[in-house]
């Protein structure tokens, strides 16, 4: 009987993944620890960036003076991120489930800073894989560590979702339907590889509300201090583009 891989696992290594996202600003996420770093008065400690795609993130607190490590499940991501690491003395990178991390020992109470950024959560059907995410960042926080959660806030997306429509980048036609079903955001992305054969992924990202994802990291011991609505850091409100939860490790 054949494995079935989920969805998260297969599209995130492809190549074609990296076409549709490759454009994601360096400057956004150099902006954004910048603010990160100001606004909570952070001096260089050990930082992990828990799901660091191809580690624009990690590279930026690294530019900061940040001891800054980061792990992603996909091998082709972590594979970029190597080869940019080269030369730089505190940037690393390792492949890693978020769901493994709380079984990683040499992760336990190591960092004081842990950061899962632009939505890299929540894509599980069985909320016991959340609660397991969660638990990881917990284990891996030093006692008075903070965790960084930066999510969509569902109230924004669910106005501003368009139900269809198609990019271009590098050749490739991307074919984009999205919609809310049970809880959760769903798109579906098609496209024709060059030789021919068509291939669709599906990404699921589940809709909670600021209660019920404060709820989920304070029953791991990760109680929220502050919820900003952007990466400015402005202000928190139904209408936020972001929901970015600031919690500590008590």
């Amino acid at each position: 009987m054949k494995e079935t891989k989920p969805w998260f696992e297969v599209w995130f290594d492809t190549n074609e993944y990296h076409t549709l996202y490759g454009h994601r600003d360096e400057k956004e996420a150099y902006s954004f620890i910048k603010s990160l770093v100001e606004n909570l008065k952070l001096s260089p400690c050990k930082v992990l960036d828990a799901g660091c795609g191809s580690g624009r993130h990690v590279f930026a607190w690294a530019e900061h003076g940040f001891d800054a490590r980061g792990f992603d499940l996909s091998q082709n991501s972590i594979s970029i991120a190597k080869e940019r690491a080269e030369g730089v003395d505190n940037a690393s990178f390792s492949v890693l489930d978020l769901r493994k991390l709380k079984d990683n020992i040499e992760s336990a109470g190591k960092y004081d800073i842990v950061t899962n950024l632009f939505t890299s959560f929540g894509y599980f059907p069985n909320e016991t894989d959340h609660s397991d995410v969660v638990e990881g960042f917990s284990k891996a926080l030093k006692y008075g560590g903070v965790l960084v959660l930066d999510y969509i806030n569902a109230e924004y997306s669910k106005k501003r979702m368009v139900s269809s429509e198609n990019q271009i980048r590098d050749g490739i036609e991307f074919h984009i339907e999205r919609k809310f079903e049970n809880g959760f955001f769903k798109k579906s992305i098609s496209y024709t590889k060059p030789n021919g054969s068509k291939k669709i992924h599906t990404e699921l990202v589940k809709a909670w509300d600021s209660d019920e994802l404060s709820e989920l990291l304070s029953s791991e011991g990760l109680h929220v201090k502050t919820i900003k609505g952007d990466y400015d850091f402005s202000a928190y409100h139904n209408d936020s583009p972001r929901m970015i939860l600031i919690a500590e490790k008590k």
